[in-house]
């Protein structure tokens, strides 16, 4: 039975994919999400995730780049950026999600994909932007980008 974090493989893949093809995020994740077999409700969940990430990038990159202290963000692996971006998506875009479950899954998405040393490192940087004023602001609907 696929769950939400299948989705957000889906999502994390997705992205690769747009990244390196230029297709449309929604021929990827709905091809994506036919070979894992989601439902309607989950490949929506993946979709709002992409768009979230594709629509708000810089912004994402931005923060990272803030919080990734001593690294430039085109120093962090791809896997890993977009596995930020997408706890960033979560985090600022889908008000239902508690911050500790975004965070969370996004470290194991990282460790799926990349490894410990990754899931460390995507922990440390979402953990220090949610304990921001800005995530702060973001969610109390004061704070314009």
């Amino acid at each position: 039975m696929a769950t939400r974090r299948t989705a957000r493989q889906v999502a994390l893949q997705a992205l690769y994919w747009v990244e390196s093809s230029g297709d449309p995020i929604e021929v990827a994740v709905s091809e994506l999400a036919r070979r894992e077999n989601l439902s309607q409700p989950l490949q929506d969940f993946a979709l709002r995730i992409c768009r979230n990430v594709l629509d708000n990038c810089r912004w994402f990159d931005q923060l990272i780049g803030r919080a990734a202290l001593n690294w430039e963000i085109s120093r962090i692996g791809r896997i890993e950026r977009i596995v930020l971006r997408i706890g960033l998506a979560e985090l600022f875009g889908l008000e239902h999600i508690p911050p500790k479950v975004s965070i969370n899954e996004a470290i194991e998405l990282s460790r799926a994909f990349s490894g410990e040393k990754a899931a460390k490192f995507v922990n440390g940087i979402l953990d220090s932007i949610a304990k921001s004023e800005e995530i702060i602001r973001v969610k109390s609907g004061k704070f314009d980008r």
